[in-house]
């Protein structure tokens, strides 16, 4: 029968009374297996096998190489016939620092190159106290609370580990080696997703290439792990966790997966799921890059908008926003859950040469829906706006007060100062009730309460000019 157990830091567990087992390490040359599911927010679960020796009755396993971010009470051990007794997380680790402050009161050895003479001088003396990161010692029966050299310790203090350790306290009635799994939580760990797309000439389509990039700041490498990343925003309760933060800072940039690296989705609760395909190495303080999609003539459109070119001022050489359009669709080429990133467009020059042309960042984007990525703004287009006319006078009403009424007319000229047919669009949000087009030289289309567009086809090097009155109370 397979048992799972929850190891709660804080618990208290009282064990028989009896024979203390002997402490037996479980380092990584033990490990079977490893799987790591990573989260958006900083945070992976980690799923850690190990082949680990055990006798009938209590022991004492120190699970060595996990990470110093671990979060203590997520831990779940899984195995078959065990019983979980204790569970301690030793994050106090080995270095100058903590040696001293597991010494004090012990001898120790107080060595000083002498400048003059170049001799090494060594005494041995009292580790009386901690001041301020420096030892304060009693040699030869005096306090020197400012030795200039440094301390030599005679042993390794009790409870003071090389690297985090996890302590557990597990029996079971049948001794031998067994398989079993640490699953815990760790900080320091993410990934995001960035995309890459090469517009067409005539920007009727683009391939577009997707990218997710794992950072590992956690303090420890992960070889050999079976990856999976999970795309939505997991919720998680606020929690004062008693966690050492790793120091490391920085990363540097892993060589880029490619072949055969493409990641196979799957949704799981109401999350996305992708999981790479082969197994693959985490360094700590690494950054690696893998495959997302890979997607070619994918459908676009183009579109220019001038937005909100309606105010009580006079407006010049106004310029449109430019835009890249497609809807995330099987028949589009595409169809895969897109998560949340950065999008950066290139398109070729005369030479065939790619050239950056904007950048947008993406919400995450489900099968069917419609994508929207703002390039800019566009240098040979422009529009000069007026407000032409406006009046107000109060209306009545049956049965309320009588309101005010407010209407206003202005006049756009928009100039395409490219060599070819520019479509073009103005789009207006008006605010107030009971919002209206009155009149108007072009037809507009009504994309959501009190906004509307007009559509311009644009000459090449020529101009349109239009105009509209717009009511509201």
């Amino acid at each position: 029968m397979k048992n799972t157990f929850i190891a709660t830091l804080m618990a208290t567990v009282f064990i028989p009374c009896g024979i203390q087992a002997a402490e037996t390490t479980v380092d990584l040359n033990l490990q079977k297996n490893l799987n790591m599911v990573v989260y958006n927010n900083d945070m992976a679960l980690v799923k850690d096998t190990r082949t680990v020796p055990m006798g009938a009755g209590s022991n004492e396993i120190a699970f060595a190489g996990i990470s110093g971010q671990i979060i203590p009470s997520s831990v779940v051990l899984d195995g078959k016939d065990i019983t979980f007794l204790e569970n301690n997380f030793n994050f106090d680790v080995l270095s100058y620092e903590s040696l001293l402050q597991k010494s004090v009161g012990q001898t120790v050895t107080a060595e000083y190159l002498n400048p003059k003479s170049g001799i090494l001088e060594t005494t041995s003396a009292e580790l009386l106290a901690i001041n301020n990161g420096r030892p304060v010692l009693r040699i030869n029966g005096k306090i020197d609370a400012t030795y200039p050299g440094h301390v030599v310790f005679h042993h390794l203090p009790a409870n003071l580990r090389v690297e985090p350790t996890l302590v557990m306290n597990v029996a079971t009635k049948q001794p031998g080696k067994q398989d079993l799994t640490l699953n815990y939580l760790t900080h320091g760990l993410s990934w995001n997703a960035s995309y890459v797309a090469q517009l067409s000439a005539d920007n009727r389509s683009m391939t577009l290439d997707g990218w997710v990039s794992l950072t590992n700041n956690s303090g420890m490498d992960y070889k050999n792990t079976h990856m999976q990343v999970v795309a939505g925003d997991v919720h998680m309760a606020p929690e004062r966790l008693m966690v050492r933060k790793s120091m490391a800072v920085g990363a540097s940039f892993a060589d880029t997966l490619s072949e055969n690296s493409t990641m196979i989705q799957e949704n799981i609760a109401d999350y996305h799921m992708y999981t790479l395909p082969r197994t693959t190495t985490i360094l700590n303080n690494q950054t690696k890059q893998v495959s997302l999609l890979s997607a070619n003539n994918v459908g676009i459109q183009k579109e220019y908008t001038f937005r909100n070119l309606q105010t009580d001022r006079e407006i010049k050489n106004a310029k449109p926003e430019v835009s890249i359009r497609f809807t995330n669709k099987k028949e589009n080429q595409l169809g895969i859950a897109l998560p949340r990133g950065t999008v950066r467009l290139y398109q070729a020059d005369s030479k065939g040469d790619l050239i950056f042309v904007g950048e947008d960042r993406i919400n995450h984007v489900g099968n069917l829906e419609e994508v929207t990525l703002n390039m800019g703004t566009a240098f040979d287009i422009s529009a000069n706006a007026k407000l032409s006319d406006q009046k107000s006078w109060s209306e009545s009403r049956p049965n309320t007060k009588p309101v005010r009424v407010y209407e206003k007319t202005y006049e756009i000229v928009v100039k395409n100062g490219n060599k070819f047919m520019t479509k073009v669009n103005v789009e207006e949000h008006f605010y107030g009730q009971n919002v209206k087009i009155t009149e108007e030289t072009i037809p507009s289309k009504k994309t959501a309460d009190a906004t509307y567009r007009w559509s311009l086809d644009l000459p090449a090097e020529g101009e349109v000019k239009m105009s509209y009155t717009v009511r509201w109370e």
